[in-house]
Parts: structure tokens; sequence; C-alpha cells
């Protein structure tokens, strides 16, 4: 009998079941979850390597690579994540720590200036600068300090200024974080933070370092851009937990030298051309542009890119064969070519003035700011494709696409960001295909050629413009068939070739396993949820039911995706079956049907509430361990399918008895 036992009445109900057996806790609310459905999508069952590692695909064996037109989507907007701006609770705010950093010498603080869309290169808008009062943990821990808060928890406060800076990112560089911690971001006098638990910050990392990037920029975590010269970031801890288990430091911001939301700012610094056209002035791109996104990310010193800058390209929203929902997003391999520059990425959507002309932004801007998992890359064709980690906001179009090769002097047109300035639209001609080579490209005859060839009759594209789709109209749709590399095209030189990299060619290489797959068992993601009170977790594969729970009860605080599961038996056919605590208010969590009927029969203050998803007792189909711990102080189980978070859990956290492998689910959709 394992030593748990004497503590909990349950655990040692469940001891002989420990073998093979799954479960969990949440201290969470007794609403039934939703039974969920059948939903279409793909499943992964086969991988791509390169130098993001393996990525998880859907069926080769069931979908084809046979030339596909793809229609368009709208958005509705559902299962999107919880709003991460919060607001603050001032009183619990201790007086940050001060760390400031002088003003840029004038030549640092220019940014790249090119009328063109510059080739294989993204546009740098930010600098980074080396933070020695905090470069390392033990410096971090010093600047720190800690104070209570009126829950019990206690609060550290750091506030970062770069004299000058239109924006800051940190680069929090991270060893170890607690269960149940908060992370906040907010700008100099803002009324909401910007919350993250340490559960995604850590699930960041974790996908960071299996993609195969082992180095300090894979745990580095990059707080959102919030304006202003100054960020604060404060470090919120569960009552009972030993400061020491944080363990992190800040050796690197990235200085934003240009507020990408201000068209003043673009002006001035950013140089955009004047033949630039504003996409609020014709209603013909009026749903195309609501596919197109502004990029924002940080560089990791490779691809050209400087480590800890910050950088704006474009990437298109795209729909598959099924429309199912998933956020699919294209863009240049130039902008982003790795997973740890994936996982920096925000994007700003409806980034576009409120009518023909004006400089004000549009009030339908939204911004998502929970990065991206990046599924292909290539450099041959410059495409780089990713899964948004969180869905887009309602009324987002997922784009049509077209891996047919277009034909010649076909009419294109393209909706951009130049400069990341407000969107902008191209519209001009095909002129045949390219080839590009390292410092150029030129028109190319030969069949295998990975690029096409446009020339620009009204408007033109920038720096800034890169990623971005190339469109063509067939039936009076939209459909992409490119997207940027770069080129000649700008205001002075109006007859300037650009060239986009071939969507065909990408489609037919790896796409296909994504956007061509047929209707398939989708995997659903589950959430997790972090009772403060009673230090427990709460899992739920229903939004709704999320959203509920938060909103009723300040108690919890909302961790973001745990793992994915199936919502319906099929390609995984081991249900988990929930309970309900009546004496504690905690849930439980079980795959094991013998321990399920034994909680039945000898624990009636447990109410069954049925299944809640399907996982897998083996590992199969790509299916990745999840790991079960028993909380002696709590005597409630917990559940990760982190192995970064696990290893924390094991060093810093003793009251968590290890078990083992509880059963197997899956790192993604």
């Amino acid at each position: 009998m394992r030593a748990s036992c004497r503590f909990s009445v349950l655990a040692c109900a469940l001891a002989v079941f420990v073998a093979g057996c799954g479960g969990g806790s949440g201290g969470g609310s007794s609403i039934a979850p939703s039974a969920g459905g059948t939903k279409t999508a793909d499943a992964s069952a086969a991988t791509v390597t390169g130098t993001t590692g393996p990525v998880a695909l859907p069926p080769a064996a069931v979908a084809s690579n046979d030339p596909l037109v793809i229609e368009s989507k709208v958005s509705s907007g559902s299962n999107r994540d919880i709003d991460p701006f919060r607001a603050r609770s001032k009183a619990d705010s201790p007086p940050p720590r001060q760390v400031v950093l002088p003003s840029l010498a004038p030549e640092a603080r220019s940014v790249q200036k090119s009328s063109s869309a510059i080739l294989g290169l993204p546009t740098r808008i930010g600098v980074a600068r080396n933070v020695d009062a905090t470069a390392t943990v033990a410096k971090a821990a010093g600047m720190m300090g800690w104070s209570p808060t009126s829950t019990g928890s206690k609060i550290s406060a750091m506030r970062f200024q770069a004299s000058g800076a239109q924006g800051i990112r940190l680069g929090l560089l991270v060893e170890s974080l607690p269960l149940g911690g908060m992370i906040r971001f907010y700008a100099d006098g803002a009324d909401k933070s910007y919350e993250v638990s340490a559960q995604e910050i850590l699930t960041t990392i974790q996908r960071n370092l299996d993609a195969g990037d082992s180095t300090n920029a894979a745990r580095t975590y990059w707080s959102p851009n919030l304006g202003g010269e100054a960020i604060t970031v404060e470090v919120d801890i569960p009552p009972g937990t030993d400061p020491d288990s944080v363990r992190l430091s800040v050796p690197t911001l990235s200085h934003v030298l240009v507020d990408i939301r201000k068209i003043d700012s673009i002006q001035k610094i950013g140089e955009a051309g004047l033949c630039n056209l504003d996409v609020s002035c014709d209603a013909s791109y009026s749903e195309l542009s609501k596919s197109v996104a502004l990029m924002d990310f940080v560089g990791d010193g490779t691809g050209g890119t400087v480590n800890g800058a910050d950088y704006v390209c474009t990437g298109t929203l795209m729909n598959d064969r099924v429309s199912s929902g998933t956020p699919y997003f294209l863009s240049a391999n130039h902008c982003i070519s790795n997973q740890t520059v994936a996982s920096t990425l925000y994007t700003l959507w409806s980034y576009k003035s409120a009518s023909c002309n004006s400089t004000q932004v549009s009030p339908a801007l939204a911004i998502m700011t929970s990065g991206a998992t990046l599924l292909y890359q290539s450099a041959q064709t410059d495409t780089s494709f990713m899964r948004l980690n969180s869905m887009p906001p309602a009324g987002a179009v997922y784009a049509g696409s077209s891996s047919f090769a277009p034909d010649l002097s076909a009419d294109v047109y393209s909706v951009h960001h130049p400069q990341g300035d407000l969107q902008k639209y191209s519209w001009g001609d095909y002129l045949g295909q390219g080839s590009c080579v390292s410092g150029g490209c030129s028109s190319s005859q030969a069949s295998g050629a990975n690029f096409l060839r446009v020339s620009w009759i009204l408007g033109t594209t920038e720096s800034g413009s890169s990623g971005s789709g190339l469109f063509t109209k067939m039936n009076g749709k939209d459909y992409l068939i490119g997207q940027l590399y770069g080129g000649y095209a700008s205001c002075s030189n109006r007859f300037g070739a650009d060239y986009y990299g071939r969507f065909d060619k990408a489609y037919q290489a790896a796409l296909f396993q994504w956007l061509g797959a047929p209707p398939g068992n989708v995997r659903e993601p589950i959430y997790r949820l972090y009772n403060r009170r009673t230090q427990t977790h709460f899992y739920t594969p229903d939004p709704a039911e999320r959203d509920r729970t938060v909103q009723r009860s300040s108690e919890y605080s909302y961790d973001g995706i745990a793992f994915y599961a199936y919502a319906s038996a099929g390609v995984a056919s081991d249900p988990v079956y929930r309970f309900y605590n009546t004496r504690t208010g905690v849930h439980f969590y079980t795959i094991n049907a013998a321990e399920r009927a034994n909680i039945r029969n000898t624990l009636p203050w447990y109410s069954d509430e049925g299944m809640s998803w399907y996982a897998s007792v083996s590992a199969q189909n790509q299916a990745v361990p999840m790991y079960r711990f028993y909380n002696t102080r709590t005597q409630t189980h917990f559940y990760t399918i982190n192995a970064t978070e696990r290893d924390n859990i094991r060093q810093s956290s003793p009251q968590y008895s290890y078990e083992g492998v509880g059963y197997y689910a899956w790192l993604s959709p």
C-alpha cells in the first residue's frame, strides 16, 4: 500500500487500481459537462520532420495531394479562449521594484526602412536590449520582494522602463514556476492586466523543447507589447507556496521603436509609401481583409533575425476541405521558420482604418496573443504553415485557396500590412513563374520553378507585407495561390516585380495532409482551471462550463488548454469518467472501469457524472503520457501532460506524490 493511503480514504480505496488507471482532480462547480459530439476534422497519424522536429499530421493515407479548390468560411467565434485581459486588483498590487534602461543612441533607434518588400527578411520594429539587473535567477530573485495579498497569496512586482520606447516585450527565461502560479503584465496606469498562468507558460516552453530547441530562446516566454515605455510584471503564487520555487530571470527585453497601433508613428518611422491603397476604400476587399492579420513576433537569431528583436509580417487564416474551423495560418518561412519563434507570435485582426483613409483604427480590432504551433516550413517555397493556439475572433474569414497553378495574365491581388501599417491592397497581373535564390529573384521558364512573378497596376507591397497572400478570383470568389517572399516593387519602382511562394507546390508537398483531409473524428481541447482557495484543479471539455465557472467564482483562474482528447469513441475508445465529491466540491477523473465501479460501490458521496472524453490506456496514435500525482495536502489527484511541469512539481512540491503514467492523451488537435 502506497504511503499516501494514510491521508485519504479515497486514496486507500483506489490503491489497488493504481496500475494503468487514470484520474485527476478539480476544485470546480458541480455543473455536468457537455456531452460533446462528433466533429469533422483531421486526426494525427503521420509525421513531418524538419528544423522544427516531428510534427503531427492527419492521416496521409486518406488525404490526397491532388489539386483542390477550397472555399472560404466565416468564423462563428465559438470556442474562443477566455479574454486574457482582466481587471486589475490594484489593492493587492505591491509597489514594483524599478529597472530603468536609458534611451537608445540615435544610431540604434533606426528600424529597417525600405520601399520594397526586402527579399527574405521580415521587418524589424524593435531592438534587443540586455537587462543586467535581472540577467540571472539570483539577480531577479533579489529584485522581486514578496508581499501578501488579501487572498493569502504572495505577489512580487517589477517594472521595466526602456526610455523612449513605443512598446516593450519582456523575455522571461524560465527555469521553474509553481503550480497555480499566475503571471500578469500591465502598462503604466492600466485598469487591466494581461494574465497568463504558469501552466500556459510551461506548455509554451515544452512545445519549443519538443520541437528540438534546447537553447535559452526555447525557454523564454515573451510578454505582449502593451504600448508605452514601461511594462510591469507581477508574479502571483498560491498560499503556502515557497517563493524559491519561482526561478526565472529577465536577461533581455525588446525595445519596440514603432507603435504599430498609431498611424502617425508608422508614417514617421516606417515611411510607408503614399501609393499604398487603403483597403477600407474599396468594398470588394471587405471580406478578404477579414482573413488577413498583422503578425508581431520576436526573433531568435536565426534566418537573419536578431535574438530578442521584435518583427512584423503579414499572414492569412486558411480554411480546410471540411471547414473544420481549425485556425490554420499561412505566412512566409523567412518570417517564422521554427517553433520557438512561432511561440512568440501574436496577431492583430481587422487592423485597418475605421473608414476610407481615416487615421482611426477600426473598432473591430482584435488581438490574439497565444502564439502558434508550427506544422510545416519550407525555404524552397518560402512557406510557413501554422495552427494558431487559440481561435480567431468572430467574423474572421477562413480564406479559400486553389492548389491549381494560376493562368498566365490572370488578375491577382493582395491585402497586406506594409511597414506594419493599417491594411492596404494591391492589384495587378500574374506574369509567370519565377526563381529565387540567395541574393535575388528573376523570371523562369522552368516547369518546377517555385515562385509566382507579379507586377502591380494599383498599389504596391513593402517591408512588412512579407507573408501576405496572393489571390485570384474564380466564379466571383477569392482563392489564395501564394504568399509573399519579396521583390522590387515600390512607389518609386511601380513596374518592379514581386515574387510569391507557390501555394500549389506547398500543398502538394505537405499542406494537403491538413487542408485536404476528409471528415474524421476530431480531438477537442480539455481546459484546465485552478481553484486558488482549495489549491485544486478542474478539467472540462466544455467552453461554456469553463466560462461559467470562471465568471461565477473569483476563486478560479484559467490555466489554458491542458491537453487534447476525443469527444466520441473511434480513434480512441477508452472513456474518461468524471465524479463530483459532494463533501468537498472537488471533481475526480478516471479512465479505469474497475476503479470507476469501485468508487460507485464504496464511496456514495461521489456523484458519477458520466463520461467526459475519450483517451487511451496505451501509447497509440501518437498519444503521449498523462502524468499522475496525488496531493497529500488536499487529498486530490492532479494530471499533467507537460513533462516540464511534471519535473518542476517533483523537484519543488513535496506534497505531490508522483504516481507515474495515468493514461495517454494528445498535445494537439
